[in-house]
């Protein structure tokens, strides 16, 4: 049986931008260390194809709502069939997520601390963010701060992250009033403020499991 293996880092681009090619992309394979690779389980390989076809959905829901400026009444019914499929996927994706024993403690940690019961946005980051990175790297990755590899720079991560934290900022009187909240909005900080502070929770909720496994309390 084949195997199935996931890169858990970026591959720079070429300095001198060669036009790609199999040749160059084995050159760039072989200048990532092994221990960058992972095997992927059934259940990971189904939930990355989870995570593809909301991205699908949200997409084209988002290119359908602007056809709907110009011409409304054809789209609507589209529209509200996308917006139903993303949401039965963003159900499935939490299941899978709370169902994985990699991921569960994470993602409910990170709920707890954040102040919402559930998120898809949340469950994403749990499950593409690489959380064994050190914070600055992950700040490299998300645009929060200059990193000297610019071509780490992960633009749909980063929009999971933005949503969160907007989502978060304007319904904060729905939500659970967390240290986290209370500090951003009484102190009238911005969003960029919130975006770090959820993603050191959800390092912090890595570094907590990995300390229960470890045999801590």
């Amino acid at each position: 049986m084949s195997r199935i293996f996931f890169i858990d880092t970026a591959i720079p681009a070429e300095e001198n931008r060669v036009k790609k090619s199999d040749e160059v992309d084995a050159k760039l394979l072989s200048m990532i260390p092994r221990n960058h690779f992972k095997q992927l389980t059934l259940r990971e390989l189904n939930l990355l194809r989870l995570i593809g076809e909301y991205e699908r959905y949200v997409k084209w829901r988002k290119t359908v709502q602007q056809w709907m400026r110009i011409c409304p009444d054809p789209f609507k019914e589209c529209a509200r069939r996308l917006r139903s499929l993303a949401e039965h996927h963003g159900r499935k994706i939490i299941k899978e997520i709370k169902n994985d024993e990699n991921y569960a403690t994470i993602y409910r940690l990170a709920c707890d601390m954040i102040g919402v019961k559930d998120s898809v946005e949340v469950a994403i980051l749990v499950a593409r963010l690489p959380l064994n990175w050190k914070l600055r790297r992950l700040k490299g990755l998300l645009g929060l701060a200059p990193y000297k590899d610019n071509n780490c720079y992960n633009h749909k991560l980063r929009e999971y992250l933005s949503r969160l934290a907007v989502n978060l900022y304007l319904n904060s009187k729905r939500f659970n009033k967390t240290e986290l909240l209370k500090e951003v909005i009484n102190n009238n900080k911005g969003l960029r403020t919130l975006e770090i502070k959820i993603l050191r929770v959800l390092k912090k909720s890595w570094q907590q499991r990995r300390y229960m496994l470890a045999g801590g309390q």
